[in-house]
């Protein structure tokens, strides 16, 4: 959340920190329904901040006019408001929370979130709803069902005029939500995590027995470790075997276009080869902003088409040394036709080679998806988990249409 500040006293200011929505409510909704007051001139800093802030994280919501409104007291830490059909209760978290309905398992995780932020002494407004009874009256005690429903909470922040000033200079404008990554795609990709590290662990311990300690003797027993290893090795080669198949039907058959061959060759035009060449320049810090990309820019995608020609290089090399077993069978005497041109320490070196290969690209993998998440914001890791991307309102990417 952007932030917009309004004065409390002398040299301190109220911020609104964070919109926690514990229902379908957006942030911006919340913001919306939690800055419902009798006039817009008003003199509370609570208010003005929370106007502020819907100003500028959802300008396309308009503030609200309670056509009545029933101020908080001393005996009741909450007030109540009326736009429409609706009572808003808005006020102290733990009041509005008793008086309100939310079910066990999203209680327990408001809760949680609650104590997060109280932790670092911020005060949580909390706003739930329910439908107003009878018609508005003027003169009249405002009245509502007893069923509130419990909406989310606005963390305020008490805070010095200069620090908020920081905050707002280094704050970005509103994020909005780009679905991007369908839940197949999501699937194969941790998938592809745990096929790959069990297959580096089983491999490595295939190559050098001698990397972790022998199991204790027992008479008469020879002993089996190395035929579990292997075992467990050939059925993560099966699964990952499987998922690239499935991941070539993705590349034929998905209707979504970044999952598409098309998109495994980026460079068709001269503005690719320009975003191409400003994203080296970017990565290289001789740019402070490169192209925007929705999916992956040039650079990545041309890395993930490289890895995917590793991988299946790695595959052939491995059929090829399982293929070695069964020389009777005309499909795997086929497969293990590398062995025969070039011989087995050759194709064995190979399939070791670019096992570290692969875990080079990973570990880069790694850091430029934390990096995305903490330095561009745009959800590098978290968008294979929620499927999502964010970008700022108003962004122009390359590959899409403007973000409004």
């Amino acid at each position: 959340m952007t932030a917009p500040t309004a004065e409390r006293r002398s040299g301190t200011v109220v911020r609104p920190v964070r919109a926690y929505s514990a229902s379908h409510l957006s942030s911006g909704e919340l913001l919306q329904l939690a800055a419902t007051i009798p006039e817009l001139a008003t003199h509370d800093p609570v208010d003005s901040a929370l106007l502020a802030s819907l100003e500028t994280n959802a300008p396309e919501l308009q503030p609200q006019i309670a056509q009545e409104f029933d101020p908080a007291r001393p005996d009741r830490r909450y007030s109540l408001a009326r736009s429409g059909d609706l009572v808003i209760m808005r006020g102290d978290l733990e009041a509005v929370l008793e008086k309100s309905q939310l079910s066990g398992k999203e209680k327990a995780a408001l809760v949680r979130h609650a104590r997060s932020h109280r932790r670092r002494g911020q005060r949580l407004l909390g706003v739930a709803t329910a439908k107003a009874a009878g018609e508005a009256q003027e003169g009249t005690a405002l009245k509502a069902s007893d069923n509130f429903a419990l909406q989310g909470f606005i963390a305020l922040s008490l805070e010095s005029r200069s620090k908020a000033e920081r905050v707002a200079a280094h704050n970005q404008p509103q994020w909005v939500r780009v679905p991007l990554w369908p839940l197949s795609i999501r699937v194969l990709h941790w998938l592809n995590v745990f096929f790959i590290v069990t297959l580096s662990v089983s491999g490595y311990y295939i190559m050098n027995p001698a990397w972790l300690p022998a199991p204790p003797p027992v008479p008469d027993e020879s002993g089996f470790t190395f035929g579990w290893v292997r075992l467990i090795h050939f059925v993560a080669a099966t699964g990952w075997l499987t998922m690239g198949l499935s991941r070539v039907w993705l590349w034929f058959f998905s209707r979504h276009k970044q999952l598409r061959w098309r998109a495994m060759w980026p460079l068709d035009s001269k503005e690719s080869f320009r975003g191409l060449w400003g994203t080296i320049r970017h990565y290289a810090f001789l740019d402070k902003e490169g192209p925007l990309y929705i999916t992956h820019n040039p650079l990545q995608q041309l890395s993930y088409t490289g890895l995917y020609a590793l991988c299946i290089i790695q595959m052939g090399t491995g059929l090829a040394l399982f293929g070695l077993y069964n020389q009777y069978n005309g499909i795997w005497r086929m497969l293990a036709y590398p062995i025969h041109w070039i011989g087995v320490p050759e194709v064995r070196l190979i399939h070791t080679v670019l096992m570290y290969v692969i875990w080079a690209f990973v570990i880069i993998h790694i850091y430029l998806a934390v990096r995305a998440d903490t330095l561009e914001r745009h959800g590098g890791v978290s968008s294979m988990i929620s499927g999502a991307v964010w970008l700022r309102r108003g962004a122009q990417p390359v590959d899409g249409p403007r973000v409004d």
